[in-house]
């Protein structure tokens, strides 16, 4: 049975925009947290909330923002989070990941002695050249320039709502080449001609005007006085 080419065309590109729109959709991202301590019982990973995702083409490399939507079980699951491990205790850790479809995602790392004072948060997520979210970075403020845990009477992990960062991978800068010396048929580098000096340059017009100078002779005295004799 013979297909038309058009309806042919018209058909894949049809199919081709389909696939398209499904890869650079609007999705979401879920985020996941946990505190630990080296010495204490490992805590599984809970939701943090959900981050909407536009679509990849409108994500910007240096930066574009989204917004994050927290879990509903988030006050609860800090407060369990207290009763396992005290934020002022010495090696705990905050961790932030991204859950990915079948493992965890990049963790980011801060001290937990950081949360009770701290007032904000901010999450950076990255993208790869596919539009695949790879490495996330998790931040608190204020941080004490030192980075050594400020002293503070409270031991609660405030449940923030972090302003959210989504980033695009950035194209490294070309490098400049330069261009190779010339090089002789043994393979060496071409010796530049050395520069000739001023006299080496104009010798032939150095000896024409001391040869005229010296042809011409000594310019002649002028006679002195009026010219008469006197008897």
């Amino acid at each position: 049975m013979y297909i038309p080419i058009s309806f042919t065309l018209l058909t894949l590109s049809l199919f081709s925009q389909l696939v398209i729109s499904q890869i650079h959709e609007p999705t979401e991202l879920r985020l996941i947290h946990r505190v630990v301590h080296p010495d204490l019982p490992v805590i599984p990973w809970v939701e943090l909330g959900t981050v909407s995702i536009p679509s990849f083409k409108s994500i910007s490399p240096t930066g574009s923002h989204a917004s994050l939507s927290l879990a509903e079980s988030l006050h609860d699951d800090l407060a369990e989070f207290k009763d396992a491990v005290n934020p002022n205790l010495q090696g705990a850790m905050y961790h932030v990941s991204i859950e990915l479809p079948e493992s965890q995602g990049s963790v980011s790392s801060i001290k937990a002695c950081l949360l009770p004072s701290s007032t904000s948060a901010n999450i950076v997520i990255h993208f790869s050249a596919t539009g695949e979210p790879f490495a996330i970075d998790y931040s608190v403020s204020p941080v004490p320039g030192d980075g050594i845990c400020p002293a503070t009477n409270t031991d609660n992990y405030p449940a923030h709502n972090a302003s959210v960062v989504l980033k695009s991978p950035r194209m490294a800068p070309l490098p400049e080449l330069r261009i190779p010396p010339p090089l002789t048929p043994e393979g060496e580098p071409v010796v530049p001609v050395p520069e000739k000096s001023f006299v080496q340059k104009y010798w032939i017009y150095i000896v024409v005007v001391l040869g005229a100078l010296l042809i011409s002779g000594p310019a002649e005295d002028s006679p002195s006085g009026d010219g008469k004799g006197g008897k």
